[in-house]
């Protein structure tokens, strides 16, 4: 390990977590969906596909209010992460409730479907952390053989 791999903290994440936590969550919100439709009713397939578009809005807005952020407004981050809050939950706050009322849903198949970003979210950091945290506990020393460098010790194991 060089000296700047043992400085990192357990849970350092690259600039590109967040686009991969958001493909990650469609491409699950789909599978999700396609498989619902042959276990559950027309309507919570509905309540799922709501729940995992409300979700992916909630988060594409997040990562986009974050961008602007730290772009162009270093100075006034809090209000405009205020505004940006307000409006984002008073158009999701308008979008359940035109759900609920217009619609006949499924409250826990809409609840997986709001969680199914969230549900990424928290085993991509988790996967990541045990990552990390099993390349610093496990040190590796090489001996070369040859030109051939082969890992023969393990510590910590």
């Amino acid at each position: 390990m060089t000296d700047v791999e043992e400085g990192k903290d357990i849970i350092s994440l690259d600039a590109g977590f967040p686009d991969r936590v958001l493909s990650t969550s469609f491409y699950l919100s789909l599978i999700t969906i396609v498989g619902s439709l042959s276990y559950m009713s027309f309507m919570g397939t509905v309540s799922i596909a709501v729940g995992c578009g409300i979700s992916l809005l909630l988060y594409k807005m997040l990562w986009w209010a974050v961008q602007y952020a730290v772009r162009h407004k270093r100075s006034e981050i809090k209000g405009f992460f205020l505004k940006v809050s307000l409006v984002k939950y008073g158009i999701v706050g308008v979008m359940l409730l035109s759900v609920c009322l217009f619609l006949d849903v499924h409250i826990v198949a809409l609840a997986l479907g709001l969680s199914m970003v969230l549900i990424v979210l928290v085993l991509k950091i988790v996967s990541r952390i045990l990552v990390n945290y099993m390349n610093k506990s496990i040190k590796m020393s090489s001996r070369n053989l040859g030109n051939i460098s082969a890992n023969v010790s393990k510590k910590g194991v």
